[in-house]
């Protein structure tokens, strides 16, 4: 099989309904914080939908395409919850305005290091043996 297929299978299993933790054993909380900070898109005041979801948001919809914007976020629990502890629904208003607040820049920062990242985990893994 090729490389293309495996990675396109692996892509494909992304798109069952998962929540927040399956993204995370891949893409760490971190490299999300770090790619807004790094970039200067953190949000700087404590909102419901700060840059890091916003960011959770972009890939969200990469990888759960056959979804709408509202049911990934939804899935993916997407907003701080508010003064009651309750998580109503964001407004749509809202996510179309934290998607481009983040802007591309936090994205690329994130694809560059992810890249960088999965590629040493699978050369550690060639020369150790595991593949």
């Amino acid at each position: 099989m090729s490389e293309f297929i495996k990675e396109l299978h692996l892509t494909t299993e992304f798109s069952q309904d998962r929540d927040i933790d399956s993204f995370t054993k891949h893409i760490p909380l971190e490299w999300i914080e770090a790619a807004v900070t790094q970039t200067g898109r953190a949000s700087v005041r404590k909102r419901r939908f700060p840059a890091e979801q916003a960011a959770w948001l972009v890939l969200g919809i990469g990888l759960l395409r056959n979804r709408s914007i509202s049911e990934v976020c939804d899935k993916l629990e997407l907003a701080f919850p508010d003064a009651k502890g309750e998580l109503p629904p964001l407004a749509t208003s809202s996510i179309i305005k934290g998607k481009e607040k983040l802007g591309a820049a936090p994205m690329k920062h994130l694809f560059k290091h992810t890249a960088t990242q999965w590629e040493q985990s699978q050369t550690i893994d060639d020369v150790c043996g595991f593949t």
